[in-house]
């Protein structure tokens, strides 16, 4: 008996103490640390083109005429360039003949065949009509009459 009310003393004592320090028995200095988290996002740009191939009347002349429509698509953060770059600089060729015809990108006409554009970054797809305007060439030699056009994106 003697026994079990030394044990209801100690847990009175505790409890008393416990009482007059609600936070409980001193702690030790406070200690932190902190942790940094990070993502990254790669720039990716592309560029992709609804027709490859088209045909204009020479004879004729055309002004104006849509040729393609380019999708641009970029999230680089400053932006993006696209460039547009006629191989013959302008001229549709057939061996030693040529005619010199106009390349509109969007709102932006070429000179000698090229244009550079900057656009801000969206990362959303985004549509331009390539346009191409021929002047009436009746007297032009017999053949194919060809140019290449290159198209390409880049972030800034």
């Amino acid at each position: 008996m003697m026994r079990r009310i030394s044990q209801i003393a100690a847990v009175m004592a505790v409890a008393l103490l416990a009482l007059a320090d609600p936070t409980g028995p001193a702690r030790g200095q406070a200690s932190q640390a902190t942790l940094t988290i990070r993502g990254s996002v790669t720039a990716e740009c592309s560029i992709g083109i609804s027709n490859n191939t088209a045909t204009v009347n020479l004879t004729a002349g055309q002004a104006t005429v849509p040729v393609a429509t380019v999708e641009e698509r970029c999230n680089a953060a400053n932006g993006y360039v696209v460039t547009v770059a006629s191989q013959n600089g302008g001229s549709l060729s057939s061996g030693t003949a040529s005619v010199a015809y106009g390349l509109q990108y969007g709102d932006v006409a070429a000179q000698n065949g090229s244009v550079a554009t900057t656009r801000t970054a969206s990362g959303q797809a985004r549509s331009t009509t390539v346009s191409v305007s021929v002047p009436a060439s009746p007297s032009l030699p017999a053949g194919e009459y060809a140019d290449t056009v290159i198209i390409s994106i880049t972030a800034k």
